[in-house]
């Protein structure tokens, strides 16, 4: 028989440390003890919430303790007083079990499991507990007792009914099992079992067959499943890398959630019983101060005889746990006072250093202690290590625990993702309730304006100390900012008591869902009975029995009563709850909704982002001439941050940020942006163009990590954040498709009257999230200029652009005195553009844009119905989609665009449904997409032209110099360096010629060697290259062709091939050209090249992105195969081959080495400058070259250097009206002419 003392000494260092939990009960006469641990998240383990249920069921007194929690118990006292501490408690009813296993059992209550079976049944399916009670799924194949035998043989009436369905369905003969189960980021289980169905197999067919042809059949079969086995292993390790994703994952999570540490801010704090702290954000200093006292019979009372101390110093981390301990000393004892006060004091004032900053910097011996899973808390540095942010930023996050500093009941903490996930302390507390001018205030302070309101959360809530709120922490940072303002504006209608109420309202077991529910709350005050002092049913029995006034009887039946069992039963029936906060019971009275589901008052609506206080770039304004503008940093990506983990919640994810940044896009600057960003990627998807405008505005070049690094030979620099856009990730499926005769094109009818089908593997069309880095984010070779050149009011070679801009135009282009003022209109009647007389060559040419886009959009029948004309735009969407296309052309090709202004589209877009904005910008950008290619392939044509016009004059052999360069687009020893040519210049400078070899280093040194000896021409040079690469010639190649620019192919562009068939069309070379062709590699598929040209294409690749319309030859074999790309996967089309009698064209692999060449490099002593002129340009047309506006603009810039006086533009134009004849008389203008 083991006494109270006996088992308290078993576990009495447990009871002091404070950390486990000891229960006591007695059974008969014999005192029993034992240990239990709570989870990390303070819920007790099934095992141990069974085995108090046993020891209440042994003992109803029974009583769990700990030395940390519970008072009459405690670190530093001995063997007795703890035995006598324990022994209050169970005499007493302090800490029984029911209230332990009430407070830490995470089960659901009866009621909703009862809900649960009563829904499964309802559908007509079995139902079993254990998911609810343990939260492990049950075996169908064992009865655990969490199922009733009817719910039991209902299951397996119905795995019966679905196996047999199965064997049915397949007639495979077998019947399978399979325990197969996913831990997510922890365990991933397949298990599969098979066993032969006597019933239903027919082996007859088999056993006719040899042995040895059966042990062959069964060999192969074999193999057949292995090769399963070895996919099924592969497809495993992609499991482990996408749960080292998730767990990944969870770690961040629980970085995340590490709340801030509490504190003291350096100042001494009494905690009751003798014990004082000081604490800051690092270090936690505390002691306690025990007299050690006899009774004295003479003076009838307890006398001092000594004074034991304690006091320790530890780091104060914000996790909680695994604290280390720096110094301290525990139970010292000392015969006087002033002794323990004196050495007391000379610890304090050893120690004080540690508490003279609220964030001093952590030794490196105790970093570990503020880290969670190896990242630093936010807001801390490390003796020694770089500190990331300005010691100033820490208060401003600093815990709200320092006395007297506050005096708002309630503040919100309002953070930075961005700032938060790099690790930088800080955040701003906003004090509630709040205006929309403070608010602003604390976005501004953390970061965050309407540019990147994605990064924008709230990181924690404080109040008073004096009026404590015990509100849900995930359910205040997961609200509104405006339903928080007005519940703490409701909060000040509450004093003390109604605080009290509240916080044990949300305490108890269905505790509030929402925050509608907590303002509701300060409307329904009588709903509860609190009782403050009550916490655990003895106290409860104690209370209704002699203190409440309910119960009379005499004095001496009380002390019969077992307070306990009153107190219990009290709650049972009353179905109230006991809190940390006191006891609370349901009133009685109606609990009237106020505020749940409904709108916040408008006085407290102050939510809004504020408008970012640094102009955004502007283009510069014309000049005569244009100052060296000063480099502008690059500005960060602002990532659109995913939480989703699956791809296609990933994609839905950014898809719903898309639609969240169309409705921000319409403020006038943020749509300039767009633009200007939509300029330099207008071959992009809509949806993609605005990805990038919303990540990252000042983008210029945008390519995929691995391309960066294989293609251009450069890295994306570390701490780089990706673009978010969204790329093709097209898949295969078969599919039951009726067969197509050949010659007919027509289904092939079988016998039975039926079109005959086949199954045919279809590519499906889908899309992934993926990441982009613009060049600004990159470092490594360097790269050439790709910026068009900015063009002034007078634009050189007006003419030639003009004359593209004429081609591009649908309907004849005309000038005319406007006295209306307007700058042009496009005239609906006479299907004609006019532009005023006497403007300058840069207003004409955006004038004229402007009406091409008018022109090509809203040109309307002026005869039609009234009803058919329903689905023009309005005149405002009209003006606003042509002005937005002239300013990304004009964008796109450097010309002033500091006149335009949008402050009209936030008008414009209000009340608008999303869908038509949306419409309205891919219109935008599809058209403005159109003129560019157009204008591009016009200017390429007549300079053609001009070329074959201009008279050839043979020019004397000049003499060159030769260097060897590396080679940029190397791939082996073979082709690592180049041999390039130059062609000295009057003026001391040098123009690079051609690239006549590309090979090893010795090979390059031999060759230039016989050049400048005289002994090899460069034309025997390049013979000698030419040779080298026949024995290539005969590789597998895949070519790239697209459509022509021109009005001869604008009908058959992006056309499906069934919509080009209907029409009569047919998919001929003559209306393609060859943009790309490259090296086959082995295993390389059709939907591989599809993916390579939509996200990571070659930096040579000059054409736009792989669209419908496109086809790629395949040459194979010593065979070619044209592939339509189609709106589903590719169409073989034998005929774009028909005509062909010679092999493909293929591309000078020199040409790329020349192409990848940054120009202007000036890297030959000082004297190499390849800036075109125009003459020069003349030249390369004549000898069939293709030039660039960007050449374009910088030979305009030479020949202006040069003094060229340019004629005017009625002079310029002259010629041209003379051989039209004399412009007809302009017709009466109408009300439908659409201006400028």
């Amino acid at each position: 028989m083991a006494s109270l003392r006996d088992s308290v000494k078993d576990y009495q260092e447990e009871l002091r440390d404070g950390i486990a939990w000891v229960a006591f009960w007695k059974e008969g006469r014999s005192w029993n003890a034992e240990l239990f641990h709570l989870e990390v998240d303070g819920t007790l383990e099934p095992f141990d919430r069974s085995r108090l249920e046993e020891i209440k069921a042994a003992d109803p007194a029974a009583v769990i303790l700990n030395g940390y929690y519970c008072g009459h118990l405690g670190e530093d006292m001995s063997l007795d007083e703890l035995t006598a501490g324990v022994r209050y408690h169970y005499e007493n009813g302090r800490n029984d079990l029911d209230g332990f296993i009430g407070a830490h059992d995470d089960r659901l209550p009866p009621e909703v499991i009862k809900e649960a079976r009563a829904a499964a049944h309802a559908a007509g399916l079995p139902f079993s507990e254990k998911p609810y009670r343990d939260g492990e799924d049950f075996d169908p194949y064992v009865f655990d007792g969490s199922m009733s035998i009817e719910d039991y043989e209902l299951m397996h009436r119905m795995i019966e009914k679905e196996r047999s369905e199965q064997m049915d369905e397949w007639k495979t003969g077998y019947s399978s099992y399979d325990r197969d189960r996913l831990d997510a980021a922890d365990k991933m289980k397949i298990e599969r079992g098979i066993y032969f169905e006597t019933k239903d197999a027919d082996i007859s067919p088999l056993t006719d067959l040899p042995l040895a042809e059966l042990m062959k059949l069964r060999e192969e079969s074999a193999a057949a499943e292995q090769t399963v086995f070895e996919n099924l292993k592969v497809q495993a390790s992609a499991w482990e890398e996408q749960a080292a994703k998730t767990l990944l994952f969870d770690k961040a999570i629980e970085y995340a959630r590490i709340p801030e540490v509490k504190h003291t801010a350096n100042k001494w704090q009494d905690e009751g019983n003798d014990r004082h702290t000081i604490s800051n954000r690092v270090y936690k200093m505390s002691y306690h101060v025990y007299e050690n006292t006899r009774y004295d019979r003479k003076a009838e009372k307890s006398i001092p005889y000594s004074y034991t101390l304690s006091w320790n110093i530890y780091t104060n981390s914000p996790h909680g746990y695994g604290q280390a301990k720096i110094a301290g000393q525990d139970r010292k004892v000392f015969a006087d006072r002033a002794a323990m006060e004196k050495y007391l004091n000379g610890r304090i004032k050893a120690y004080e250093k540690l508490f003279t900053e609220i964030s001093p910097a952590i030794p490196p011996e105790y970093a570990e202690q503020f880290r969670v899973n190896g990242q630093l808390l936010p807001g801390y540095t490390v003796e020694g290590e770089e500190i990331k942010q300005p010691a100033a930023d820490i208060p401003t996050a600093a815990p709200r625990t320092e006395p007297g500093q506050e005096t708002e009941q309630f503040a919100i903490l309002i953070d930075s993702r961005t700032r938060f996930e790099t690790g930088e302390p800080g955040g701003y507390w906003l004090s509630m309730p709040a205006t929309k001018e403070e608010l602003h205030k604390a976005m501004r302070s953390v970061g965050i304006t309407a540019d990147n309101p994605q990064d924008f959360f709230i990181h924690g809530y404080s109040d008073r100390e004096d009026r404590h709120t015990a509100l849900p922490y995930d359910m205040v940072c997961a609200a509104q900012v405006d339903e928080l303002n007005f519940l703490a504006a409701r909060l000040e209608t509450l004093d003390a008591s109604g605080i009290a109420a509240l916080n044990a309202a949300t305490q108890r077991k269905n505790g509030f869902e929402n925050i509608g529910q907590l303002i509701d709350f300060t409307y329904n005050e009588d709903f509860f009975v609190h009782i403050p002092e009550v916490h655990n049913p003895r106290e409860l029995g104690d209370y209704y029995l002699n203190k409440s006034g309910m119960v009379q009887m005499p004095a001496e039946w009380k002390n019969s009563i077992d307070l306990i069992a009153f107190g219990r039963n009290a709650a049972a029936q009353e179905k109230g709850s006991f809190t940390e906060y006191g006891y609370l019971v349901e009133s009685g009275d109606a609990w009237e909704k106020h505020f749940e589901g409904r709108d916040v008052p408008e006085d407290y609506r102050i939510m809004s982002y504020p408008q970012p206080t640094v102009e955004l770039d502007a283009a510069p304004a014309v000049q005569a001439a244009v100052p060296e503008a000063t480099p502008q940093e690059p500005r960060p990506v602002i990532p659109i941050v995913l939480t989703s983990e699956k791809p296609a919640e990933k994609l839905k994810e950014i898809t719903d940020r898309l639609e969240q940044g169309i409705t921000e896009l319409f403020d006038s600057e943020r749509y300039k942006e767009y633009l200007r960003v939509m300029s330099k990627f207008h071959n992009y998807s809509f949806n993609n163009t605005l990805l990038i405008a919303m990540q990252k505005p000042d983008a210029s070049l945008i390519a995929g990590f691995n391309a960066w690094k294989n293609n251009f030979g450069r890295n994306v620099m570390k701490g780089q954040k990706g673009i978010k856009i969204l790329a093709p990730s097209p898949f295969k499926i078969k599919k039951e498709m009726e067969k197509i005769d050949p010659q007919t094109q027509k289904a092939i009818i079988g016998k039975d009257g039926k079109p005959v089908t086949e199954e045919k593997e279809i590519t499906i069309p889908a899309f992934k999230v993926v990441s982009v880095f613009d060049v600004s984010q990159t470092e490594g070779r360097e790269l050439p200029d790709i910026a068009v050149n900015m063009l002034t009011g007078d634009v050189e070679h007006y003419k030639d652009v003009f004359a593209a801009l004429e081609k591009t135009s649908p309907v004849p282009v005309g000038f005319e005195k406007i006295e209306s003022g307007a700058h042009g209109y496009y005239h609906l009647e006479d299907k004609r553009i006019a532009l005023d007389e006497g403007m300058s060559e840069l207003q004409t040419l955006k004038t004229l844009i402007h009406e091409i886009a008018h022109a090509k959009l809203h040109d309307i029948d002026l005869n039609a119905p009234l009803e058919d004309l329903e689905n023009r735009p309005d005149r405002r969407t009209r003006e606003v989609q042509a002005e937005s296309i002239a300013y990304t052309v004009c964008q796109h090709y450097g010309l002033d665009t500091s006149d335009y202004s949008f402050g009209y589209v936030a008008g414009w877009s209000a009340g608008r449904e999303l869908a038509e904005l949306k419409s309205s910008l891919e219109t935008i950008r599809s058209a403005a997409a159109e003129i560019i290619n157009s204008i591009d392939g016009h200017i390429v044509e007549l300079q053609k032209e001009q070329a074959q016009d201009a008279p050839r004059e043979k020019a004397a052999m000049p003499e060159y110099i030769y260097k060897i360069e590396a080679n940029p687009r190397t791939t082996g020893d073979n082709d690592r360096f180049f041999l390039q040519a130059y062609l000295p210049q009057e003026n001391g400078r040098a123009k690079i010629g051609d690239v006549l070899y590309i090979g090893s280093l010795a090979k390059c040194r031999e060759l230039m060697g016989g050049l400048n000896a005289g002994e090899l021409t460069q034309g025997e040079v390049k013979e000698l290259y030419a040779k080298a690469q026949e024995v290539e010639a005969d590789k597998d190649t895949f070519s790239i062709y697209q459509l022509k620019q021109g009005d001869e192919t604008r009908d058959f562009r992006f056309e499906p091939y069934d919509r080009l068939q209907a029409a009569g069309n047919v998919v001929d070379k003559a209306n393609y050209e060859l943009v790309y062709s490259a090296p086959l590699a082995l295993g390389t598929s059709l939907e591989d090249i599809y993916t390579r040209f939509n996200i990571d294409h070659p930096a040579d690749f000059k054409g736009h992105s792989l669209s419908v319309s496109d086809v790629v030859v395949l040459h194979q074999n010593r065979l070619d195969a044209a592939h339509y790309v189609d709106s589903f996967g590719y169409k073989e089309v034998p005929e774009f081959l028909q005509e062909q009698t010679q092999q493909p064209e293929k591309i000078n692999p020199l040409k790329h080495v020349e192409d990848t060449i940054e120009q202007n490099d000036n890297n030959f002593d000082g004297i190499i400058n390849n800036t075109p002129t125009v003459d020069e340009l003349e030249a390369k047309v004549k000898a069939g070259e293709q030039i660039s506006l960007v050449d374009l603009a910088e030979a305009i810039k030479a020949d202006k250097e040069r003094g060229k006086e340019k004629p005017s533009i009625r002079a310029q134009l002259k010629a041209d009206k003379e051989r039209t004849g004399k412009k007809k008389n302009a017709k009466q203008k109408s009300q439908d002419l659409e201006r400028s």
